[in-house]
């Protein structure tokens, strides 16, 4: 679920945790946390790092000191988190961590998702609820900012942490409008879509497992209609699908149970090699069920024969055997 709160700033619910957008200061957030994209000397520096210790005064420093003579001797790694006061910030801890330089010949996405779920666990062991994060590395580490959205959002709402609410602070209206963008694409999570699931009355899944046993070979059978007629010439009409009644009426099924989730269904596709064909869905929470079936449903509309590929490969009876499973054993 996404929402738009009165302060036009933007919020998206995602599970238990609430992820905030929000074009400002990061100095001025009063969470519990607000994270420094700090360098490694921990001594300070330009940008982020910088705006945090003139505003957070020298209780910062001196903590930072303490840590470079004795834990961290050579600097605090990249991809590593460690927490000092806030000083006068009006935060309770600032939590710093060094993000990476971006390359374009190593993939150091696994350092920057690094930053964000080592805030997190360090939060976490300090007993904070709220944290404010700002866009790590895309400054003058130069990380493509729609890349480093969609690198962080998906790690911190797919983290296992105590917090509850995230703030991530964007400098400009380019890095807010980026971060938005990559959150709507992101849609739903596990918990919610299996929420939206369990929702629906108990007849509405048993009609579609009905139906789906009652499927026989011949309904399972596709049809082409349309296409060149031999020696035809000119515009003809394009060939497309024919699906039985019976299997059109587990479709509709499967959309009115509200199977069908927003989210960016091509991108998921491409990033999930072991689901396409069904492989691995078994496994796999009920979550991504419901998104094979969109991807197949809703590819329908735009490439004639998504389902017979989903048939073909057992795709569509693994979505079908996972839903099966999760409604007899896991649903509450």
């Amino acid at each position: 679920m996404l929402i738009l709160p009165e302060n036009a700033d933007h919020a998206g619910i995602l599970g238990r945790m609430k992820i905030t957008l929000v074009r400002g200061d990061i100095t001025q957030q009063a969470t519990d946390v607000v994270v420094n994209a700090a360098n490694s000397s921990l001594l300070g520096g330009g940008g982020v790092d910088g705006a945090i210790h003139r505003h957070g005064g020298p209780e910062i420093l001196a903590e930072c000191r303490q840590l470079r003579a004795s834990r961290y001797g050579k600097g605090l790694p990249t991809g590593q988190a460690v927490a000092t006061t806030a000083g006068k910030l009006p935060a309770r801890w600032v939590i710093h961590t060094v993000g990476p330089v971006h390359s374009v010949k190593e993939d150091r996405s696994g350092l920057l998702a690094s930053c964000y779920r080592e805030s997190l666990r360090v939060a976490d062991e300090l007993g904070a609820r709220s944290v404010a994060f700002p866009a790590i590395s895309t400054g003058v580490y130069r990380w493509p900012m729609e890349d480093a959205a969609r690198i962080v959002l998906g790690t911190v709402r797919s983290a296992d942490t105590r917090i509850d609410d995230v703030t991530f602070v964007l400098f400009d209206v380019e890095a807010y409008q980026t971060f938005e963008r990559v959150l709507r694409g992101l849609g739903p999570t596990d918990e919610e879509i299996e929420a939206v699931l369990a929702a629906r009355p108990s007849e509405h899944w048993e009609k579609l497992f009905a139906l789906a046993d009652a499927l026989t070979d011949a309904d399972l059978e596709v049809t082409w209609e349309g296409g060149p007629e031999p020696g035809e010439e000119g515009v003809s009409e394009m060939p497309h699908a024919i699906y039985s009644d019976a299997l059109d009426a587990v479709l509709s099924v499967l959309v009115g149970l509200q199977v069908i989730v927003p989210f960016d269904w091509s991108a998921w596709h491409r990033a999930t090699p072991l689901f396409p064909d069904g492989n691995g869905l078994d496994q796999a929470p009920v979550a991504d069920a419901a998104r094979l079936a969109t991807t197949f449903i809703r590819a329908e509309r735009f490439s004639e024969g998504t389902i017979q590929e989903a048939i073909q490969s057992g795709a569509l009876h693994a979505i079908l055997r996972r839903l099966r499973h999760w409604y007899q054993n896991e649903r509450q």
